[in-house]
Parts: C-alpha cells; sequence; structure tokens
C-alpha cells in the first residue's frame, strides 16, 4: 500500500499521482481516459478498455505421465482461473482423447478449436460479463429441486442414472458460477458490470458451493434407497424426514430470491429441531443401513443452513444499490 500527498491544482481540483508500475502495466499513455469510480470513501480507477492488454491469456498442461483425475482437476483450475485458452499437450496414450474432452465439455463456454496426435485447444467463447450469478444459482436451484422430488422414489423407482445426469449439469453450472465470481473478486470493472457488491461474492461463493453439495448428497441418497433394505416403518420415518429436508430447502431458496432475513432466521432455528430428530433417529434404530440414509439426510441439512448463513450475511437491495 502507497501513500501519496493531494495536491491543489487550480481553484477548483485537486490531483493525486498514478504509481509508474500500475500506467506501464495498463498500457496507458499521455491522453489515455482513466474511469474513475465513486463508493463510499473509495476512488477505484479503471483504465480504459483500449488501454487494457487484449491479449487472451493461456495455460499449457502437459498430459505426459498423468492420469485422467489430474487431468481434470489441471483443466478444471485452469477454467476456474480464467485461461482465455488451455492447451493440453503430450498425450501419448490416445485412449484418454474422447475423457479429455468430456472434461472440456462438462465445463460450460470452453469449446475444442483446435486438435491433431499431440494435443487439444480449447477456447473460452463465453463473456462472463453477461453471466448472472442469481440466474445460474436460479438454474442449479430448479434441477436440485427436480432432484429432490425424484429421489424419494428411488424406494420404489429406480431413476439414479437420470439423477446422476442432473448431477453433472449442476456441476455444469457451478463451474460457471465459482470462474464468475472468481472473475469478478480479481476486477472490479467485472463485478460492476454485473451488478454485485464484494459482500455479495463472499456469500454467493458460499451458497453455489452448498448447492453443488446438496445436488451430489441428494445423488448420494438416492444412489442409497435402491439398494438398502428398510421396513416400512422406517421408510416411512425416512420419507417424513426428507421431506422436512426438502421444505426447509425451498423455505431458504425463498429467503433467497426475495431477500427476506426473516425467514432465513426461523430456517436457522427450525433445522436444529430437524438435526435433533435425525439424531435421534440414529439413536433409536442403530442399523448400519438405516444409519447410512439418516447420516446422508443430516449432511444435506448442514449444507441447507450454510445456504441460510449465506443469505443472512448478503447486503440487502437497497444497501447493495448505495
Amino acid at each position: 500500500m502507497e501513500t501519496r500527498k493531494v495536491i491543489s491544482f487550480g481553484s477548483s481540483s485537486f490531483i493525486v499521482s498514478m504509481p509508474k508500475s500500475w500506467v506501464k502495466e495498463n498500457n496507458l499513455k499521455k491522453g489515455d481516459l482513466i474511469t474513475i469510480d465513486e463508493r463510499d470513501n473509495e476512488l477505484i480507477l479503471t483504465a480504459g478498455q483500449a488501454s487494457q492488454k487484449t491479449e487472451p491469456s493461456k495455460n499449457s498442461i502437459s498430459a505426459a505421465h498423468k492420469d485422467l483425475q489430474m487431468l481434470k482437476i489441471e483443466i478444471v483450475s485452469s477454467y476456474l482461473n480464467n485461461y482465455d485458452v488451455i492447451e493440453i499437450r503430450d498425450i501419448g496414450n490416445h485412449t484418454l482423447v474422447p475423457k479429455i474432452k468430456n472434461i472440456i465439455r462438462e465445463l460450460i463456454g470452453l469449446e475444442i478449436i483446435q486438435q491433431d496426435r499431440e494435443k487439444i485447444i480449447a477456447k473460452d467463447l463465453l463473456n462472463i460479463r453477461e453471466v448472472s450469478v442469481e440466474t445460474l444459482i436460479r438454474r442449479m436451484d430448479n434441477i436440485i429441486r427436480s432432484m429432490l422430488t425424484d429421489s424419494i422414489s428411488c424406494f420404489e423407482n429406480d431413476c439414479f442414472e437420470e439423477l446422476y445426469e442432473r448431477d453433472i449439469e449442476v456441476n455444469r453450472l457451478f463451474y460457471l458460477s465459482s470462474r464468475t465470481i472468481r472473475a469478478a473478486m480479481k476486477s472490479h470493472p467485472v463485478a460492476k458490470e454485473l451488478g454485485i457488491s464484494n459482500v455479495d461474492l463472499l456469500f454467493s461463493w458460499s451458497i453455489v458451493t452448498r448447492l453443488e453439495k446438496i445436488a451430489d448428497l441428494t445423488k448420494r441418497i438416492a444412489r442409497e434407497l435402491r439398494t438398502v433394505h428398510l421396513s416400512s416403518a422406517q421408510k416411512t420415518l425416512v420419507k417424513e424426514i426428507y421431506g422436512e429436508l426438502k421444505e426447509e430447502y425451498n423455505a431458504v431458496m425463498k429467503s433467497y430470491y426475495k431477500h427476506d432475513i426473516e425467514i432465513a432466521f426461523k430456517i436457522e432455528m427450525s433445522s436444529r429441531d430437524l438435526m435433533a430428530r435425525c439424531n435421534a433417529a440414529l439413536k433409536e434404530d442403530t442399523s448400519v443401513e438405516m444409519r447410512s440414509v439418516i447420516e446422508f439426510m443430516k449432511r444435506m441439512m448442514s449444507s441447507i443452513r450454510e445456504v441460510t448463513r449465506g443469505v443472512i450475511g448478503m447486503e440487502s437491495k437497497e444497501a447493495a444499490m448505495m
């Protein structure tokens, strides 16, 4: 952090010199325009679009001596770090090619633009400034609601494969949400265009992370229910608790859309009662199969509570507009 003096300039203006390193980094010269954004007690200077570097950022990943899981970690990491071009080179094992292409297809906006025997090059074709974080959250929410409704039916109808595909779509939206939030956190102009404050970026990150977790737990519960052997009474209890979980989830998402903190506070309290009911069920029934299902539901309740806390932490619409 640097400290600079305010200098009087004429009878009605003041000037502050800019760091030379920042001027050089943004390729500025005499006569270029600077955007000044006023926020509380801050002035944020932004180099004009014509002055900013436009060369696309590129990350090159070597596939040599790496398994598919490690490659996926590196590709997804490059995507989340907002690289414009991702190159996967040194592909000696050509059976990996279709699997690498499947990883790329899971990342919204990333398209393969070049491929040969040794490399695959993918380019980001999505304008991150046109993405709405709230819209992405709404899309994740819609899929999760359908998953919650259908997963409990796995007692009678095995729809796990369908839920698995929907979970993949939630993952794709999660990656894009995370990428967008990260870009906005690193760039004030991006955050301004997206119309989201720093505080809401923080809590939006918490919310999308928990929504992805809820979708994953819903899939896992469905996988358990299609194979678990429970009595009629056990099934009734599981359905009752799961039904209350759905109501808690729907309520917290309502509080998010309406920016209604009062609803969120009520959920924070009622979730404790539901967690206590889960613990009581585990105490009464110690069977391995029942414990497996209830533990997954407890983890889902914990994630719902984290979404609630994210909603409570977000700024009101009025505060965000100030």
